[in-house]
């Protein structure tokens, strides 16, 4: 999807030294997260509302920091891709690098929170139920982060972007850690059919 809108909307893509182009991206890969992201908010909360599931609802909060972040990058190379000025000589390169950072330590509060939230969790358990839905919808989450994963990852060596870099990260731990934390509520209603 990205390659393709990128194909679309990004004149002259393959010049990714120019600051044009590597706005472009990133505002077009911002965009694609903040869509994304908002998304999985979404049939998320749907899923945790369906399933009496704190955890699922709590991870749709997730995903809506992660549009945060996502608007982080996009604003980023926005700010990195004006042209030099009398002030800067150099342009804004250094934007990019300062959305990195910021999607990073939003990374970590996002870390800490789900330690914090998993603890709570072990000391409090609840029961949840689940449904062919429910499955399905986490199912699609964790496919919906691997492409996020891939494209942002992709993106960022290309571009050698530290914000992509970030962001792939990002993605990469809300698919995995997450959804361990769902796998009694998978095999719950596996076993109910």
């Amino acid at each position: 999807m990205v390659s393709l809108l990128a194909k679309l909307f990004i004149k002259n893509r393959e010049d990714i030294t120019s600051p044009h182009v590597r706005r472009k991206y990133g505002v077009l890969c911002g965009a694609v997260g903040i869509f994304l992201n908002v998304f999985l908010f979404g049939v998320k909360f749907l899923a945790g509302i369906l399933s009496h599931s704190i955890a699922i609802t709590a991870d749709a909060f997730n995903n809506l920091s992660d549009a945060g972040s996502s608007l982080i990058t996009l604003i980023g190379f926005k700010l990195a891709g004006q042209k030099p000025d009398p002030g800067h000589p150099f342009g804004h390169g250094r934007f990019e690098y300062i959305s990195g950072l910021l999607v990073s330590i939003a990374i970590i509060l996002m870390a800490y929170e789900l330690i914090s939230s998993s603890i709570q969790k072990i000391i409090h358990p609840e029961a949840v139920t689940g449904s062919p839905l429910v499955i399905a919808i986490l199912l699609l989450s964790i496919l919906i982060k691997l492409y996020m994963y891939f494209y942002n990852h992709s993106l960022g060596k290309k571009l050698n972007s530290t914000a992509m870099c970030a962001t792939a990260s990002d993605s990469f731990s809300d698919m995995i850690a997450p959804h361990l934390f769902y796998l009694p509520l998978l095999s719950a209603s596996l076993r109910d059919f």
